[in-house]
Order: C-alpha cells, then structure tokens, then sequence
C-alpha cells in the first residue's frame, strides 16, 4: 500500500502540472472561450477540478474547512488566468500535505464521507484520478482548438 500511497500522490502532482501547462499555453483573451459544440471553457473546467479535488480530497480525507460552492465553478468567469494557475499550485500543496498525513491501512477503509455509493478511500482516490484525467484531456483538447483560431 505504501506505493499506492506514492503513486496516487505522484499521479496527481504531474498531471495537475500538466494542467497548469494547459493553462500557460492557453490564451488569456480564450480562457474563458466555448466554441461551438463545446460545454465548458477551459477556465470553468479547471475551477471545477479546482473545487472537486479541495471538496473530496482536501476535506474529505484532510479536513481542511473547505466549503465547495460548486454552482460557481460553472458560472464564476471573470478570474485571471494568473490566479487560475495558483489555485492550482495551491491544490497541489493540499494535496501533498493530504497525501502526508493519510496511513496506508485508510486506504482499504470506506470513504469518510457521504457519496452516492460505497468506496474505500483507495477507490475513490482512483475515481477521482479518472475524472481529473477525464477533464484534463478536454481542457487539453479545448486549448490547442482555441490557439489554432
């Protein structure tokens, strides 16, 4: 478990970089863009792994305090693309200090918090993964659309 423990921690610290990299590469007059087709703008998708991660990791495994306002994930559309990019470093630090103090026996142990369904802490840490993954790749995806105009 130690190295799931490693991995995850690993996993999510080199694709939230990645994220950042999007968000570099992105203009700032596109940031907050929806082509038509599309859903969300590269700036609503990183509030909203932005807010998911600080709601299920950050407080639900670390206690943190932090209170998701998640309609604001999708409609808040006036932040800098500068601040964007530190709340994602700030994230990141979160999730370090997450990752530090979770013992690798709370892996197999259910969920602390409520969810729709059942899952160990390690599951969910994968579900979440996935979906971080899931939004990366459109946001990726919506950035070289947007800089090829």
């Amino acid at each position: 478990m130690a190295t799931l423990k490693r991995d995850m921690r690993s996993y999510y610290q080199r694709d939230l970089d990645r994220l950042i990299d999007n968000l570099k590469e992105t203009p700032e007059e596109k940031l907050w863009r929806v082509p038509d087709g599309v859903s969300n703008s590269c700036g609503v998708l990183v509030q909203h792994l932005v807010g998911n991660l600080n709601h299920f990791i950050g407080e639900g495994l670390g206690e943190t305090g932090y209170v998701r306002q998640r309609d604001q994930e999708f409609t808040a559309t006036k932040t800098s693309k500068e601040e964007l990019i530190q709340r994602v470093e700030e994230l990141k630090q979160t999730l370090d200090q997450v990752f530090d103090a979770i013992e690798n026996d709370d892996f197999d142990e259910t969920y602390p918090k409520d969810l729709p369904f059942e899952a160990t802490t390690g599951g969910f840490l994968v579900h979440l993964y996935g979906h971080l993954n899931y939004h990366l790749g459109q946001v990726n995806y919506l950035r070289r659309i947007l800089s090829s105009e």
